[in-house]
């Protein structure tokens, strides 16, 4: 089947004025996936960058295909999360974005939820077209048929008519990324970024190319202390962007060490920023072809302050980190 590449929305922020013309919803921590179920065929699920993932989510497939598996296709856009006490944990997901046949004992140990937002086809008929609001009223009917079925999907609720800064305030005290407010007459619009849905979150979040790493002080100096982070620019020369020491736990550190000496290279893979990166110490250049998200205060031409390490995403194209999203 072809595979829909989702709508990306912009960071920026709240809308001046919510009225009717807005809805939101809260942004969780986890990883965008599309998922088509029924219309004859077994489900398919995927990520933003179009890899197939369907086997690293078994309970989601299952789940799907035992409530809609007997209707016309059904494709949802929506978010895999890992909750912590409630709450998403990117970290926590980790352990299963990167299995690709997860066992049993990993299944239990990282259950999994799909939180659909959107739905772009029902029961064979096209949906992208037809505006947000049209589209998620067709969502909240499907999910009547989660209801007491005990599969692990839930239906993303979403809000209009309620000030931004309400939702912000509760996305902050739920321990959410942040929101996402879109346009109640917007159509889906795959593969494109638009102004229709807007991001708007508590602390800057990007995803960066690893270009190298700095070996640690003292107890870690044979772990990796700092990882080198880099973006293409709008020429296609990968740019550094600012070194990040903190977020990683021991494991972490150890697990990319091992990680990074398959890509070590003896030059650096910067344009002409490799000076800038060396001026925080001996640093071993790497193929940037790890992707990984950072979370931080604000981005200068120095680079990145106070960041902190979220995780590595498989699920993008190295070519497609830019600095545009810092």
């Amino acid at each position: 089947m072809r595979l829909i590449a989702p709508m990306l929305a912009t960071p920026g922020e709240l809308p001046e004025a919510m009225g009717g013309g807005w809805a939101a919803e809260m942004k969780y921590d986890g990883c965008r996936l599309v998922a088509a179920v029924g219309g004859g065929e077994p489900p398919v699920l995927w990520t933003r960058n179009l890899n197939v993932v369907t086997s690293s989510y078994p309970e989601v497939a299952e789940g799907l295909s035992e409530v809609f598996g007997g209707r016309g296709r059904i494709v949802f856009d929506g978010e895999v999360v890992a909750l912590v006490q409630g709450r998403p944990s990117f970290a926590r997901l980790q352990k299963r974005m990167t299995t690709l046949r997860p066992i049993t004992a990993l299944r239990r140990q990282v259950p999994v939820i799909y939180l659909p937002f959107d739905v772009l086809c029902a029961d064979g008929g096209d949906l992208m077209a037809a505006p947000y609001r049209e589209r998620r009223a067709a969502l909240t009917d499907l999910g009547h048929e989660l209801r007491g079925v005990g599969v692990p999907v839930q239906i993303l609720p979403h809000w209009e008519g309620v000030d931004g800064a309400v939702i912000l305030e509760a996305a902050r005290n739920s321990g959410m990324e942040g929101a996402v407010f879109k346009r109640v007459g917007s159509p889906y619009l795959p593969g494109q970024r638009t102004r229709s849905w807007r991001k708007v979150l508590l602390r800057t979040r990007s995803s960066c190319l690893i270009v190298g790493w700095i070996a640690g002080g003292g107890a870690q100096r044979n772990m990796v202390g700092s990882l080198v982070l880099g973006a293409y620019d709008d020429q296609g020369i990968l740019r550094y962007v600012g070194n990040v020491g903190t977020g990683f736990t021991m494991a972490v550190r150890r697990q990319l060490k091992e990680k990074l000496a398959t890509l070590e290279r003896r030059t650096s893979p910067l344009g002409t920023d490799a000076a800038a990166a060396e001026e925080h110490g001996i640093v071993r250049w790497v193929e940037p072809v790890i992707v990984v998200d950072v979370a931080y205060r604000e981005y200068q031409p120095g680079g990145l302050r106070h960041p902190s390490f979220k995780g590595q995403r498989g699920d993008l194209d190295p070519a497609s980190i830019t600095r545009d999203s810092l």
